[in-house]
């Protein structure tokens, strides 16, 4: 399936709230209004950045949390010990560090990449994997969390909740079995309140970007764990309610309108997607390194 990108912007007459314009990712977007929001995913962001540079013209600036945020939470909210660093330097490890277990997850720390998925893997598979990596990529290394049962997504927007939605339930811990609120899964209704309450607490006194939290709780506890947080602007929307969703509309909106701490790719995510539009650059060879804001 081709990636996609959606554009919201307001319509000329207020009953007509918010018109979506959707595109397919084949090819570059040629005329996006100031005032359109965007919703896409990084790879294409980065690609469609680096083929507006080769006409010079400036890059699309979103706002994004920082890479670090999730490694600087307190251990309490994460339950798990969550260490990134360059992959030079995992290559010069010979053991993991303490508390990461024999098989901790590993994934780049900002965005996806086909080669390197997020899994769980031993070091000499991890320094497998990374041996083409740019060295200045980050990687996140981070302790399994055994036996989680539901996972929710809240998102925070100037520090209020924006929407909130179970969107997972994992049948057991041998199971591969996961079943979607898009499957009719059934979410214990007090964990709502529990898990926004932990994302508000996790974000407060970080950064002012929007950001997507998610959070796992694992089977038999009340108490959420904080597994990721993202850009609004590539999240996807779950069972949110038309409130919510307009909400969520509003900061993603934001992410562009009124961008604060702009997203930075991560080497890896530039070589792997920065040339996916060669074909329709312009006259300036665009330098990928130098293309995002």
């Amino acid at each position: 399936m081709a990636e996609q990108i959606n554009l919201c912007s307001k319509g000329p007459r207020p009953q007509q709230g918010v018109i979506l314009h959707h595109h397919h990712g084949f090819g570059p977007i040629q005329e996006v209004g100031v005032k359109e929001a965007i919703w896409i995913t990084p790879g294409l962001l980065i690609a469609q950045n680096v083929w507006l540079a080769s006409h010079g013209r400036p890059s699309w600036v979103l706002s994004s949390p920082p890479t670090l945020w999730l490694d600087e939470l307190d251990q309490s909210l994460t339950g798990r010990r969550i260490l990134t660093v360059t992959a030079e330097t995992i290559l010069t490890w010979r053991r993991l560090p303490s508390g990461l277990g024999q098989r901790p997850w590993s994934q780049l720390a900002a965005g996806r990449v086909s080669g390197l998925p997020a899994a769980r893997r031993t070091l000499a598979d991890l320094q497998h994997d990374l041996r083409t990596a740019p060295a200045q990529s980050l990687i996140r290394i981070q302790t399994h969390l055994p036996d989680i049962h539901e996972e929710w997504r809240v998102i925070i927007d100037k520090d209020r909740i924006a929407a909130s939605s179970g969107y997972c339930l994992h049948e057991g811990e041998n199971s591969r079995t996961i079943t979607t609120v898009f499957d009719g899964a059934v979410f214990n209704p007090r964990h709502r309140r529990i898990a926004e309450d932990c994302a508000l607490q996790a974000t407060e006194g970080q950064s002012p970007a929007p950001i997507s939290v998610d959070l796992a709780f694992r089977r038999g506890s009340d108490r959420p764990l904080v597994l990721e947080g993202n850009p609004v602007w590539c999240a996807a929307p779950y069972a949110y309610g038309s409130q919510g969703m307009i909400s969520f509309l509003k900061a993603v909106a934001a992410c562009r309108t009124n961008p604060v701490d702009p997203y930075q790719p991560d080497p890896w995510m530039l070589r792997e997607f920065g040339g996916r539009f060669r074909s329709s650059w312009g006259p300036v060879q665009p330098d990928q390194t130098m293309v995002m804001p």
